[in-house]
């Protein structure tokens, strides 16, 4: 067994930190957006928030979160290891919204929704920073969650993002 190493798991921290930054930096401009009639926008700043808060989670645990499809596939374990439904359900909304940027089809009471919906998320990462994992004992898991773990337990092959080359938060709305 392994000890960890004090130094990368506080370079974790630093990052998972920025990550959350970010995130909800992204939800205030969502509203902002929102606010201003501006659906599109809004409906994309919820969608990185939430994408954003995966990377909080995910960096604590160390994992790779480095590819687009990841995020579902985070949320879907996060929803097995917390045992809530919901995490799933509320990231197939927000994935709605991301469709919305693209196609633009959502009427704003939808948006609104969805973006209620990103700042529920992201605070429940964000609670879950702090909690301990609840890993799935081995015994339990099926064919398909034991694809999904391999996928995410996969280390990236090197740091692709240093904590200082993340935006910065002066270039992200207030």
């Amino acid at each position: 067994m392994t000890t960890p190493n004090p130094a990368s798991e506080q370079k974790r921290r630093a990052k998972s930190d920025r990550y959350l930054q970010i995130s909800q930096r992204l939800l205030k401009h969502a509203q902002q957006q929102l606010d201003q009639g501006g659906t599109l926008q809004a409906s994309e700043r919820a969608y990185g928030a939430v994408s954003h808060g995966a990377k909080v989670y995910r960096e604590l645990r160390g994992r790779n979160h480095f590819k687009h499809y990841r995020v579902g596939l985070i949320y879907d374990q996060l929803s097995d290891e917390e045992s809530d439904l919901t995490l799933s359900s509320d990231f197939a909304i927000i994935e709605s919204l991301h469709n919305n940027f693209l196609e633009y089809k959502l009427p704003t009471n939808r948006v609104r929704s969805g973006v209620s919906v990103a700042r529920r998320l992201v605070k429940k990462l964000d609670s879950l920073q702090i909690a301990p994992s609840n890993s799935l004992p081995s015994s339990s898991i099926d064919q398909g969650q034991g694809r999904r773990l391999s996928l995410l337990m996969q280390l990236p092959s090197r740091e692709r993002v240093a904590t200082e080359d993340l935006p910065p938060l002066e270039y992200l709305p207030e």
